[in-house]
Parts: structure tokens; sequence; C-alpha cells
């Protein structure tokens, strides 16, 4: 109850006036409402946790971003476990796609497609306009929509959406309509300047019109033959060579469908197949089959997912020395955090916490972690018996899902854990700058 409450006190959704210009910078009012959607998606439970398909999504989707018309606005994504077609845009920037949009895609360019449609709304200032210009009912309206987007129970979400709908969503059509077509363009542009096939957009719009899995997204988006075919008639003066689909996106999509349903498909491609059958193996624990299976593919594919696999594998048969050497593979132009990620868990798993804190602790000095890699620091310095700095990293975990207070009662825990008068210090200056964020929100 406490969720949705929060949900319809909130203007958000990407329904509103196309503006022309674009604004550089978000308000204070956006960056709380930002917050509060963050909290809002992660007290669904349905974020996925896996941290390479985390890692992937967050890197494909700023990437997308700087072909976009206002790359330095503030972006973030994020994947949901949920079998339905959709995707959404919220405040400040954060941009959700469900498990079952990935799944849906036969193509990475139509993954690309729907998140450059998503991050147009952001741009176009969809969101912005439309709180200004909407009034309460429309306010509600929209939260309802989204809350029943979200929420898992079918039957409670044909409630929450009826309930909320009365009627309201005809009158918006025309309205939505609008900015949908902006989108889509705004969107294929960008695609188009990113190397992606823009065919992706129309191949999407094509499988959505009978899905009944895309019911919540037709509600969201409106769609009609005359947008298709717009798509379509913009293509037309399209061609080029375009991106092949990433080893990543192939096998993070064939991940999820075996998370799904505990089955894996046998794909045409070998590289698939035997990652599959490695991570299937893997997955029941049958280490010997699962490093049979990994070898035949780092024969023919020596790419990050293959490596990070590898490594996993040797981890788990008891060979740190080895795994080591396949997350250090993945280092040659920039760290990746899902390697470090699995490179520390690796040590923590072979009680070696301590050089599991070597590896993780200085990437996340110099870069922005998910909750995921500060969560396995918090366990690193537990496994240690550190419990100050154990907090201080939970704390940094509660953070990235915008949950300020409880950020603070972990960084209060920690003032009275840590030894030194330097982490103290430090310490006490986050939780006064977490309580005047807090106080500024409120104001």
């Amino acid at each position: 109850m406490k969720t949705f409450l929060s949900l319809f006190l909130m203007p958000f959704f990407a329904f509103a006036l196309s503006v022309p210009e674009v604004q550089l910078s978000e308000s204070l009012d956006e960056k709380k409402q930002g917050r509060e959607f963050l909290q809002l998606i992660w007290d669904t439970d349905s974020v996925v946790a896996d941290i390479e398909a985390v890692t992937y999504l967050k890197k494909l989707g700023h990437k997308l971003v700087t072909y976009g018309e206002n790359p330095d606005k503030h972006f973030d994504f994020f994947f949901l476990k949920d079998n339905s077609i959709n995707a959404f845009a919220g405040p400040y920037g954060y941009i959700g796609v469900h498990t079952g949009m990935l799944l849906s895609s036969d193509s990475e360019s139509e993954l690309a497609a729907v998140l450059c449609h998503e991050i147009a709304h952001i741009t176009q200032n969809h969101l912005l306009r439309f709180s200004e210009k909407s009034d309460k009912q429309k306010y509600l309206l929209l939260a309802g929509v989204l809350a029943a987007a979200l929420v898992k129970s079918d039957e409670a979400s044909e409630a929450i959406f009826t309930s909320t709908l009365a009627g309201s969503l005809q009158q918006s059509i025309d309205f939505t309509r609008e900015h949908e077509w902006e989108a889509d363009r705004v969107g294929t542009t960008m695609l188009k300047r990113s190397g992606f096939n823009p065919q992706g957009m129309a191949n999407f719009f094509k499988k959505l019109k009978n899905n009944a899995n895309a019911k919540e997204f037709l509600r969201t988006h409106p769609l009609s033959v005359n947008r298709i075919s717009d798509s379509l008639q913009r293509l037309e003066r399209t061609s080029g060579e375009y991106k092949k689909d990433s080893f990543e996106y192939a096998t993070i999509k064939a991940k999820l469908y075996y998370q799904q349903h505990q089955e894996i498909k046998i794909e045409e491609d070998k590289a698939i197949t035997y990652y599959m059958q490695a991570y299937q193996a893997f997955e029941k624990q049958d280490y010997q089959r699962a490093k049979q299976q990994v070898d035949k593919l780092l024969v023919i594919n020596n790419s990050k997912p293959s490596n990070i696999l590898a490594g996993r594998i040797a981890a788990s048969l008891g060979d740190v020395t080895v795994a080591q050497q396949y997350f250090n593979k993945n280092h040659d132009t920039e760290e990746d955090e899902a390697s470090v990620y699995y490179a520390a868990k690796a040590y923590l798993d072979n009680r070696q916490a301590h050089l599991g804190i070597s590896v993780l602790k200085p990437f996340l000095r110099t870069n922005q972690g998910n909750y995921a890699a500060y969560k396995l620091l918090s366990l690193l310095y537990l496994e240690q018996g550190d419990l100050g700095r154990s907090h201080i990293q939970s704390a940094k975990a509660l953070i990235t899902q915008g949950n300020l207070e409880q950020a603070i009662g972990h960084y209060e825990r920690a003032k009275t854990l840590v030894s030194s008068q330097d982490l103290y210090d430090i310490v006490e200056a986050k939780i006064k700058t977490l309580q005047e964020t807090i106080n500024l929100y409120k104001n």
C-alpha cells in the first residue's frame, strides 16, 4: 500500500506536450521525483540482479544517450523481471525495460530502438512538460498506468488500471500520440547515428499489434497502423552497414530465458549453445561438465561473457589463480564491473576476503558501482570482521536504490564501530550530506 501511495503522489509518466527547446539540467523537483521513483522500482522486488545483465543494459543505454539531443542529462537503466513486453521512462532519466521486452526482441537493434524511444521521451522533456501542464486527475491516471504495469498479479494489475482509468485514457489518446511519434522520430535518428539498424524500430512495432504480452506497452505507448507506416517510410531512404548483434546481447537474453524456464534453447550459433550448456551445468553445480563445455566455447569465442563464465567455473573448482586470469582478460581497454565483481567474489568464495577487497575497493573508489558491487564489498569486509566498513558499503548500496534514510542508519552504526578518526569524520560528513539532501527535498 505504501508503494502505491508514494506512486500516486508523483507526476511522471512519459505522456506530455512536446517542446522544441532542450532543458540542459534537471530541477531539484525532478531529482526528488527521481529518487522516489527509484525507491518505488526497487520496492517491487523485480529489479534484475544479474550483474552482467545490469552492466550490459547500462552500457548500451548510456552509449545510445551520447547520440541523442541532450547527452548531459542524467540517465540510468534497469531490467525488471516481468513477462510483459514493456518499457517506460520515469523522472530524472530512469528507464526500465521488462525482461519480456528483451526476450521478445529478435535483434539487438530492436532492444536499442526501444531504449532510444524512451531516451527521447526524456530528452524532449515530455515528462517535465506533462507535470507542468496536466491536472491532478491526469496525474492519478498515469500513476495508475505505471502501477498496473509494475504489479506482478495480473488480476491486481487489471483492477488498479481499471479503477484509475475511469474512462479518462481515451480523452488523452490524441494528446499522447503526438509525443509517441516524436519519440519515434528522435529515437530513429539516434539509432542511425549509433550504427544500429533503424529498421529495429519498425520491426518491433509490427510484432506488437497481435501480441497479448504487449498490452501494457500498447496502453502506455499508443500504436496505430499510421505510426507503423510512418516508421517504415522513414526507413526507405536509409541503407548501409549496421552493427551485428553482440555476443553479450545473445548470452544475456539466453540466460534470462533459462532463469525463467529452467531450460535452454539450442541455437544455430554454436558459441551460444556451448555457452548455455556450460551455464546450465554451472547452475546445476556440475562444474566438471561445465568446464568441458566452456573449453569448447573458448576455442571459438574468447569474448567477455565467455571469459567471465570460464572464470566463475574455475573459481568453483577451487582454481582461483586460473579464474583471475580469465577475469583479467576483460580489462584490455577498460575495467569491466562484472569481471571485477566476479573476481572479488571468487576470492570471497575461496575464503580470501582480503584479496577480494584489494580487487573491488579500488574499482569502486574510481567508478560509480551498482548495488550488487557495494553489497559484495560489504560482505567481504564482514568476512574480515570489519563491521564498520561493512556498514559503510551497505549504506552506499542503499544510496544506489534511492533509499537515503536507511543509508543514514548504516552510516550511524558505522560511526560507533570505526576505529579511525579520519574514517569517523568521513562518515559524519556523509551523514550530514545525506540529511541535507533529504531536508532539501522536503522543503
